[in-house]
């Protein structure tokens, strides 16, 4: 299934590249950073960029924590960045595996239930994504009436529903219960006290995020409130649910050129955005790790394991 979903995203990539390449050619040259302001912006979204991953580390950290495993902080940082470069690399989101790969020893724990950590922070982010959605569509584009409030109900209940068909599944089925019990796990230990800090900690990485969006259009000449700047994560947020290739090539870019738009920007600033975009949220985190992966964890050979990581069951104990 791996393999499919990453033939599929690598073909959505190529033709959403394709189409902004093809539009954005048409489109007058790009302008960067060329006054202080626009620089010092430009360096303060990488720093604020730096800063919310920072705190997604942390969040995973006690993630990990909580479910028994005890992982060294500096490891549950430095593997955050390496997890962010495999993304930015390898198709399928498989630098989720080479985390899993690596942190389970680290921890002490099961692949599997480093896999639940991940699930869990899924979760988290989706849950504030919906949010951002609904402060938007008040606050920006004015369409989230009662209708839509009632649509979004619906599809929560109907998400309810299916959780509780799975639920009743799995306690009838003990074999898959015991294969994916560790993977739930961190998910319903949210339940628990230390449940809300996840979720606070979770609305400050995507407040940050916001940020990080804002400071690049102030690097690249364009002003934007806070509202807007939610539309653009909001946006982008979606787009990146779309299976594609590394970095979400082609999605992302799409998301980008569709919210500088819809906010009155010209095709010239969209363009000139999104090339700033791509560096500050690319290339800074790659390279650091890279860096980590050569200097802490034996080099690039150690992204190889992702394959075995996806199919192998985890062992008696860990190891």
């Amino acid at each position: 299934m791996r393999g499919r979903l990453s033939f599929l995203g690598i073909a959505v990539s190529v033709v959403c590249v394709a189409g902004v390449v093809i539009w954005a050619l048409r489109q007058p040259a790009p302008e960067f950073p060329d006054e202080p302001g626009e620089w010092l912006a430009f360096a303060g979204a990488i720093a604020l960029y730096a800063l919310a991953t920072v705190v997604r580390s942390e969040r995973w950290h006690l993630l990990l924590r909580e479910e028994g495993a005890t992982p060294p902080r500096a490891d549950s940082y430095a593997l955050t960045v390496v997890g962010y470069t495999g993304n930015n690399v390898l198709p399928a989101r498989a630098g989720d595996a080479v985390r899993v790969v690596m942190m389970a020893p680290r921890a002490d724990t099961l692949r599997r239930t480093v896999v639940g950590t991940l699930v869990a922070e899924r979760l988290l982010d989706v849950a504030v994504i919906v949010v951002l959605f609904v402060v938007v569509g008040y606050g920006v584009l004015g369409e989230v009436g009662v209708d839509d409030l009632e649509l979004i109900g619906l599809i929560s209940l109907a998400g309810l529903v299916l959780l509780g068909v799975a639920f009743v599944f799995l306690r009838s089925n003990e074999r898959m219960l015991g294969l994916i019990a560790p993977m739930l796990s961190s998910t319903l230990a949210m339940r628990r006290a230390h449940g809300p800090v996840l979720l606070a900690m979770t609305a400050v990485v995507w407040l940050l995020e916001t940020f990080v969006w804002m400071s690049v259009g102030a690097a690249a000449g364009l002003k934007m409130n806070l509202l807007e700047g939610m539309y653009l994560v909001a946006l982008a947020s979606i787009f990146s649910m779309i299976p594609s290739g590394p970095a979400y090539a082609g999605t992302q870019d799409t998301a980008a050129v569709v919210g500088i738009k819809a906010i009155g920007g010209s095709g010239s600033l969209a363009v000139s955005y999104l090339l700033i975009l791509r560096f500050v949220l690319q290339i800074p985190i790659t390279v650091l790790g890279l860096v980590l992966l050569a200097s802490r964890y034996g080099g690039i050979s150690k992204l190889r394991p992702v394959r075995m990581a996806d199919g192998a069951q985890d062992p008696a104990t860990p190891r």
